[in-house]
């Protein structure tokens, strides 16, 4: 029969429940079914003591302990001194609510803190876990859930492979200041790349991470990012870096730049000034700022911030808006870095273009509407023709239905002004002055049938556009000089007839199934009067999908541009195959680089735990890849490891590159993950 034994020290109530229990004045033994309750913690233990006058309760052979913020705890002997809360135990077996074990030949506990010897830890099978981390001595905050090793060695499947003086983390995946996992790659031209990521958690809501690299057969450098979140609409980022180059490398490359170094900066806020809500505007604000001197800044980086992309011209940006339901302001600015020019000065720049917009509102009865269109702009550049422009568009439209409304009439007119100043440079005419109207006339429908499991939308429609007047002041487009020409155009749109027919195909529960818009301009004044024929169509049904688009000349009796692709969606599996072409035909005047590539995209996964994707961009013109990747994912319970080999065209200073690249990642759960590559 069970004895139950209760014992006071301090505040601390020691109750003790067992078959057998046994006391004098000074000492109390226990023993067969060991249940102590201390605490927040149940203890099961083979036998138990407790000193009345020293405090300390001995627990003795399989103690197994639970605590109050779940982590077990198993040992063979333990010590509980019940006056100072702290706990001394021979060999600790140790595991938290994420399953992260820790064995160790010796450790203490006072409160919530403990104090470890030589010890092995993982989230891995007990038995043969296949990856662990030793140390000869820890420190480990249980409330916090943070842990400090020393002198740490790191295993995966018994081969060690890497080493750290000291390292520490959380053990429940909270952010926290410390080393993070490093990164390893090897590139054909740099050598041995390293770079080990140090994180600082400065505040809730701000966090900054460093991270230094070495590049053997180049030199090294440093990135800095800096990461805020400022209220709960907005959050920003920001990124600096400088890397340089040795002299053999440069020398080698034949490299202009020695250094290499560049600022990002991102912010978006969604409700900036709380005056805007007061007169029931609504605002933002969003910035997305790239400065560098040369590609490699990006290219350089490890792990890149995700925005414009890693192109030869680098745009940056900043929006303001400023709108409710009847305007909308808007600030712009966007300012172009060439990357493939030693001197930027002769870019054109957009600082700032000013945008208002009157949404469409009734004209004194409800079947006259307008809307409205400011614009400001200012396009600058410190050598070159610059140029200010102010330009208003003021469209009206009258519309009635006939016929039960199975007949729809608008009539338009379209009223068009805008102002050029030229500069930086003596013309003949530094102003320059455009009027314009166009005559709009356009019958529609919009059509719906319910079918027993279908529903059908149709609307066609035809539209006919006539030039009106225009008028140029102070002297015709085609008197002003090659220079400011080259910075705008005007003219009045041909006299044309726009025939569409627009349908789609929704199912019971109304999921789009098929949608189809076909459009097509025929121009009287033309020696060939009909205009491309352009198509876009989609089919959704069940897990598959088909989508294509193109546009077809009449005229040269050749398809312009097309692009395709099918897409199958499954449980286990997605692929999509598809075909982009680019055709230059005789009347196209701008620059482009012709398309006839084949692209296939796929992801399969095997198991709960193995998966596959890849994917490949092919030349039909020249037979070759364009661009290829393939890779695999192999996921535990304790530990994932994703590898990938990849083809890409990477920009340059001096041009493109084609790169071939091998990747490995593991991520070692909880704590992180390590990662290595080659190019």
């Amino acid at each position: 029969m069970f004895q139950p034994l209760c014992a006071q020290s301090g505040n601390n109530k020691i109750e003790v429940i067992a078959k057998n229990i046994e006391g004098t004045k000074e000492k109390v033994n226990a023993t067969d079914g060991v249940v102590v309750y201390y605490q927040d913690s149940i203890i099961k233990a083979t036998s138990v003591s407790y000193d009345k006058e020293s405090k300390v309760l001995v627990l003795d052979g399989e103690i197994e302990m639970i605590g109050y913020e779940g982590i077990k705890e198993q040992s063979n002997h333990m010590e509980i001194n019940t006056e100072t809360k702290e706990v001394k135990f021979e060999t600790l077996f140790l595991v938290s609510q994420n399953d992260v074990w820790l064995f160790s030949d010796k450790a203490s506990r006072s409160n919530n803190k403990y104090t470890l010897g030589r010890s092995v830890l993982s989230s891995c099978d007990i038995e043969n876990p296949l990856w662990k981390i030793s140390f000869a001595r820890s420190k480990y905050n249980s409330e916090k859930k943070y842990m400090k090793l020393y002198d740490v060695k790191a295993y995966f499947l018994d081969v060690p492979f890497f080493y750290s003086p000291y390292l520490a983390f959380s053990t429940n995946n909270q952010r926290s200041s410390g080393l993070l996992f490093p990164l390893f790659g090897h590139t054909e031209e740099e050598g041995v790349v390293y770079e080990q990521p140090i994180f600082w958690a400065i505040s809730p809501s701000m966090d900054m991470e460093f991270n230094p690299q070495l590049r053997t057969d180049r030199s090294i450098g440093l990135y800095t990012t800096w990461r805020f979140v400022d209220s709960n609409h907005s959050s920003g980022k920001l990124r600096v870096g400088y890397f340089r180059d040795s002299d053999a490398y440069r020398e080698r490359k034949g490299a202009k730049d020695q250094n290499h170094y560049g600022l990002e900066f991102m912010y978006d806020s969604q409700g900036l000034f709380d005056f805007a809500k007061v007169y029931g505007f609504l605002d933002g604000l969003y910035v997305d700022i790239t400065l560098l001197n040369d590609i490699d800044y990006i290219n350089l980086q490890k792990t890149s911030l995700f925005h414009f992309g890693l192109t030869p011209l680098q745009e940056s940006k900043l929006n303001y808006y400023y709108y409710n339901n009847d305007y909308y302001i808007g600030v712009n600015a966007k300012y172009f870095i060439d990357t493939r020019k030693e001197d930027n000065s002769d870019t054109l720049q957009i600082v700032p273009s000013i945008n208002a917009h009157k949404y469409l509102s009734p004209l004194y009865f409800k079947n006259l509407t307008y809307s409205l269109d400011a614009h400001i702009n200012n396009f600058y550049r410190e050598q070159g023709a610059t140029l200010s422009q102010a330009e208003l568009k003021i469209p009206f439209e009258f519309s009635e239905s006939f016929f039960d409304d199975f007949l729809k009439v608008s009539i338009g007119e379209e009223l068009y002004y805008s102002k050029f100043y030229f500069g930086n440079s003596r013309y003949r005419n530094d102003e320059f002055g455009y009027y314009s109207n166009i005559h709009k006339i356009k019958m529609y429908t919009d059509l719906t049938k319910k079918y027993k499991n279908m529903t059908h939308v149709l609307q066609p429609s035809i539209e006919y556009i006539k030039p009106g007047d225009e008028r140029e002041n102070p002297v015709a487009f085609t008197a002003l000089e090659k220079k400011q020409k080259k910075l705008f155009a005007v003219g009045l749109p041909e006299e044309q007839y726009r025939i569409g027919v627009q349908h789609y195909l929704y199912d019971e529960s109304t999921h789009l199934k098929f949608f189809q818009r076909l459009n097509q301009i025929y121009y009287p004044n033309r020696v060939y009067n009909w205009g491309d024929l352009e198509n876009e169509m989609q089919y959704n049904w069940t897990h598959f999908s088909m989508y294509n688009n193109f546009s077809y000349s009449y005229e040269f009796g050749k398809i312009r541009e097309s692009s395709t692709m099918i897409s199958l969606y499954r449980d286990k599996y997605f692929f999509s195959l598809g075909h982009t072409y680019k055709n230059k035909l005789p009347d196209d005047v701008a620059d482009f680089e012709l398309a006839n590539d084949m692209f296939f995209d796929f992801n399969y996964r095997f198991s709960s735990r193995i998966s596959l994707n890849g994917g490949l961009t092919y030349s039909l013109d020249k037979a070759t890849s364009r661009q290829w990747r393939f890779g695999g994912k192999y996921e535990k319970d304790c530990w994932t490891v994703d590898a990938s080999m990849r083809q890409d065209i990477t920009p340059r200073p001096t041009g493109y590159t084609k790169d071939n690249s091998f990747y490995i990642q593991f991520n070692f759960i909880p704590f992180g993950e390590v990662g290595t590559g080659s190019r």
